[in-house]
């Protein structure tokens, strides 16, 4: 009987898991959509995804943002930053 209720608890967290994994995939699903051609220094926002912002990150510490814009226009960064380790678009 307690091998039973360990293996259930096991799947049940497998299964929890693979629920939540799937939900986050489909919310970068929706991101995807929403912005293209995202390079270090720009990105643009697609039409009707609301406010984005493209970003660096710059020493895998200091994020820096571009301008937040609306649908159908394109997010510039400041200035051309060194050491970037991650670069993409977030919701603003």
């Amino acid at each position: 009987m307690k091998k039973l209720l360990i293996s259930t608890a096991l799947v049940g967290i497998v299964v929890s898991g693979g629920i939540a994994l799937d939900a986050a995939s489909a919310t970068e699903a929706t991101a995807a959509a929403c912005w293209g051609q995202i390079t270090q220094t720009k990105g643009k926002n697609y039409t009707g995804c609301g406010r984005a912002a493209h970003f660096n990150i710059i020493n895998n510490s200091k994020k820096k943002f571009g301008d937040a814009v609306g649908a159908n226009s394109w997010s510039f960064e400041k200035l051309c930053y060194a050491n970037v380790t991650q670069y993409g678009m977030v919701r603003a």
